[in-house]
């Protein structure tokens, strides 16, 4: 079976796991590298009052063929980074991944009203894939009735009753699965949802590859 790790920091090792790795793009940032398809993006913990001049460089890096998407990045209210900066810098970014035709990955903590603030606010065409979700059902909905995508990790190997909630109810067409920074295998999270959707993994494996291609365009 082939297994898609939609969201990592880490490329597997594995030959049968396809890895969509993350890189994080800021001003320390010199060189850009990559060893297979990846996102760029400014994480909101990185955002700082230059902002731009980063944003300058992801778009540059959107050029990429390698670059399959923009992100992760989004607001979190946990972050020390300046909160006025941290929405200015989403909406650019989500506006820049309208111009250059490419899914946002996005990393939002304890600001889910204000991100489907500016989802209202953008009315994207793109994508809008919510990595690493870990909410219930209500807010799942809510960000599902918009049109986002729901990415879950190794969260839900430990099953907990509201996120079991929330990966029932999140249509196969707009799931999607990943470690992030998790060390254990993609094939872990695939065991998990299948057990929870009560799917074969032949059949998630499936539909993860058909969600991968129409986010992705692959």
């Amino acid at each position: 079976m082939k297994y898609i790790d939609a969201h990592t920091h880490r490329r597997a090792s594995d030959p049968d796991t396809m890895s969509v790795v993350n890189i994080r793009i800021n001003a320390e940032t010199e060189v850009f590298e990559t060893d297979g398809i990846c996102t760029v993006g400014l994480h909101p913990w990185d955002v700082t009052a230059d902002w731009r001049d980063v944003a300058d460089v992801i778009e540059d890096l959107l050029e990429e063929e390698l670059v399959i998407g923009l992100g992760e990045c989004g607001l979190d209210r946990s972050s020390s980074s300046p909160w006025p900066h941290q929405i200015d810098a989403f909406e650019y970014l989500a506006e820049l991944a309208e111009r250059s035709v490419r899914p946002l990955v996005i990393h939002c903590v304890k600001a889910h009203d204000e991100l489907l603030r500016v989802h209202k606010f953008i009315n994207p065409s793109q994508p809008w894939i919510l990595h690493g979700f870990v909410k219930g059902a209500d807010l799942a909905k809510q960000c599902l009735d918009v049109g986002m995508y729901l990415s879950f990790g190794a969260d839900i190997k430990r099953e907990s009753p509201t996120l079991v909630e929330a990966v029932r109810l999140c249509p196969t067409d707009r799931l999607l699965l990943e470690t992030d920074v998790d060390e254990s295998p993609i094939s872990d999270v695939y065991a998990a949802a299948a057990r929870i959707r009560g799917v074969s993994l032949e059949e998630l494996c499936a539909t993860q590859q058909q969600t991968f291609e129409t986010v992705f365009k692959r």
